[in-house]
Order: C-alpha cells, then sequence, then structure tokens
C-alpha cells in the first residue's frame, strides 16, 4: 500500500526508542493575540539538520544517558537557541503552522522533518541537567515546552505527525520517571498540576482525515500525469502492491477516469475505518481485521491502510498508558507503596507492575499487542 514501507520504518525507529500545560509564572505569559508559535519554532528546524553523529546519538538517549559527561554540557549550550525558541513558543497561545500537506514533496520538509524529534530530546537532556542542579520547575518548564511542541506538530495532522508527536512525548515521560524522586513535594504537587492540565491523547481516528486526504491527493496529482489508460508497468509507479493492482484492474479496467471516481467514492470506507480504530481496545483489533477482510475487494485503498491505522492506535494507547504510569509513580514517591497500589492500570485489571531496582523503581503496564515493545517506565536512575 502507499506509502507503507517508509511508514513501517519510521514507526520502528520512533517506538523502538521509547497539549497544552499551564505553563508556570517562570516562564510567565506573552501570549499576544497576533503571535505565532509556529515563527518560533521554525527558528530551530535547520538546527536539527546538521547535527553531527555523536550529538545526534546523545539526543537518541536524552533520557538515560549519564548527564555529567563534558560531551552533553557542551551539546546543550549549543543548543541553547533550539532552546530558547522552544520556551518563547510555548507561551504563546496560537500556532498556525499555514501549511497543507498535499503530496509526498512535502513530506520531510519544516514540522514533518523526523530530525524535528531531536529538538523535543534535547529539552529532555537540558531538563536532566537542571534536575541535577536542584532546579526542578525549571527542569519542568523545559520538559513541557517540548511536548507542547510534539502536541503541535502532531494535533490533527498526518501519521508521521502523530509519530513523531508520541515519540516526543513517551521522551518526556521517560524523562520525568528518571527526575522525579529528586524533586521536591512542592515541586512535584507542581508537576501533578500540570499533568492535570495536559490534554487528552487526539484519538487515533484524528488520523484518519488528513492521511486519506494526504493518499488520495498524491494519487490524484500521480494520475494527472498518466495517460488516459493506466498500463500494467505503470500501476506500481502508484504504489500499489500486486493485490491492490489486480483490484483495481477489475473494478476500473485501467482507465484514469474511472480510477479517479473510485477515488473519490472512498470517503465512507475512510469514516468507517475511522470510527472502527476508537472502538473499546479488546475489539478494536478484530473489528479492523474484519474490515480489511470486506473492504479489500471493493475499496483496497482503505483496506491496506489498516495495518498502518492500528500501530497509530497503539501508540495513542502506549501515551494513556504511560501517563498513568507517571501518575502512578508520582504516588509511590510521594505517599508510598499502598497509594501506588490505588492507582489503575487502564489497560489491566488493577495496579500496575512494580519491580524494585537499585535505585529506584520499574513499573509496567499490561499493555501489549502484536510484538510491540512492553509499556514501562522508569522511576529514578
Amino acid at each position: 500500500m502507499f506509502r507503507r514501507d517508509i511508514l513501517r520504518t519510521l514507526m520502528g525507529t520512533l517506538l523502538a526508542g521509547w497539549l497544552r500545560p499551564n505553563m508556570p509564572s517562570a516562564i510567565g505569559s506573552m501570549a499576544t493575540e497576533d503571535a505565532n508559535a509556529a515563527d518560533e519554532y521554525r527558528k530551530m528546524f535547520g538546527w536539527t539538520k546538521d547535527l553531527p553523529p555523536g550529538d545526534s546519538e546523545c539526543l537518541r538517549k536524552a533520557a538515560t544517558i549519564e548527564i555529567d559527561d563534558q560531551r552533553i554540557g557542551a551539546l546543550v549550550e549549543k543548543a541553547r537557541p533550539v532552546l530558547e525558541a522552544i520556551r518563547k513558543a510555548a507561551t504563546i497561545d496560537q500556532c498556525r503552522w499555514g501549511d497543507e500537506i498535499v503530496s509526498s514533496n512535502d513530506l520531510g520538509k519544516g514540522r514533518l522533518d523526523t530530525t524535528n524529534i531531536y529538538a523535543m530530546h534535547v529539552t529532555c537532556l537540558s531538563a536532566r541537567r537542571l534536575a541535577a542542579a536542584g532546579q526542578g520547575r525549571e527542569a519542568l518548564d523545559d520538559v513541557f515546552a517540548g511536548m507542547k511542541l510534539a502536541h503541535r506538530i502532531g494535533t490533527g495532522g498526518l501519521l508521521i505527525a502523530r509519530i513523531l508527536e508520541c515519540g516526543g512525548e513517551v521522551m518526556a515521560f521517560q524523562t520525568l520517571g528518571r527526575i522525579l524522586p529528586g524533586l521536591d513535594r512542592a515541586t512535584i504537587g507542581d508537576l501533578s498540576r500540570r499533568l492535570d492540565d495536559l490534554p487528552p491523547p487526539e484519538s487515533a481516528s484524528a488520523v484518519i482525515g488528513p492521511e486519506s486526504r494526504f493518499i488520495l491527493g498524491s494519487l490524484r496529482a500521480k494520475l494527472a500525469e498518466a495517460g488516459p489508460v493506466i498500463e500494467r508497468a505503470k500501476w506500481g509507479d502508484l504504489g500499489f502492491d500486486d493485490d491492490e493492482t489486480a483490484t483495481l484492474q477489475r473494478l476500473t479496467g485501467g482507465d484514469r477516469g474511472r480510477l479517479l471516481d473510485h477515488l473519490d467514492a472512498n470517503g465512507p470506507a475512510f469514516a468507517e475505518l475511522a470510527r472502527r480504530l476508537d472502538l473499546p481496545r479488546p475489539g478494536c483489533r478484530a473489528a479492523l481485521d474484519e474490515f480489511a477482510k470486506d473492504e479489500r475487494s471493493t475499496h483496497p485503498i482503505v483496506a491496506g491502510f489498516v495495518e498502518s491505522a492500528w500501530r497509530v492506535r497503539h501508540v495513542v494507547d502506549r501515551m494513556r498508558a504511560i501517563r498513568a504510569i507517571l501518575r502512578a509513580g508520582i504516588a509511590l514517591v510521594r505517599d508510598g507503596e499502598l497509594a501506588f497500589r490505588a492507582e489503575h492500570d487502564p489497560f489491566g485489571n488493577g495496579a500496575f507492575s512494580l519491580e524494585r531496582r537499585e535505585n529506584g523503581y520499574l513499573i509496567r503496564s499490561a499493555l501489549s499487542g502484536d510484538a510491540q515493545p512492553e509499556v514501562k517506565l522508569q522511576i529514578g536512575d
């Protein structure tokens, strides 16, 4: 299916490594009606493209790397303009990107540059250094500013944008888990209030509208350059596999006009996919499999997107789980194990699994599926 291999590779890379908060007075409100946070974010987009391999490797490990290494201090100092842009943008209410992603030529640019994940990670690295220096509230400022960037990239966005959002947010929560035991009680209370102000993760189905417009728009652009009849050798250039090609040839006879009409008729099928994607998790996978089987012979483009849609559902559920894990971690650090046991795993039948470590804890959720990595959070170092 269209872009399937690229999306699978990107998801695997971002997930394997694993809003709008009420920003505190330490940051201050600088919002004006005319200010646009996107203008601040664009100031740092180019920085991530030119990172030396050593720096990008450090940032991939931002939540776990030893922070007393001289390289880390130098990296954070180099990233000072990036941090300042992200912090400033977090104080601005409006974020208007002013772009419309309509074809594959728009991918990898601006907010959809996958290296932007490093900008989110540098806020986590800075936060760990601030926390180690006893500046807990400033550390929270950095983490939540980075999360706000992630949220603004992903909200209402394409599948790739949602992956970037979830990857950035997972790193943020990993960072919060690491620094949590070192925060004083007042700062832990501040953290809890900021978590209260986070909007819930946007539903997985929110990706269907933007992604369907992108997929169908990209196909229409390619068909505009094709002849009135699409020859067998040209179908692969459109991004279809052999089964999809055979089905679309049967449905349209290879006629470009009929194929364009078929693209226009995919709306109801995409809407049904979106509906099923938000079903309760226990029955969601089976409902999607049934949908793919039923639609393969009539709407192969939509049926071919089911696996990617399910992965989005999993990362959204992963974020729900990891947010709940951090809540449980706060209860554990602040009030003890009895309070921890009272916190409910939204994907289990009771409390989270707790494993004591030498310098902290490892908390696990029961969420699992399709050979995805387990959902866990380290509390402390």
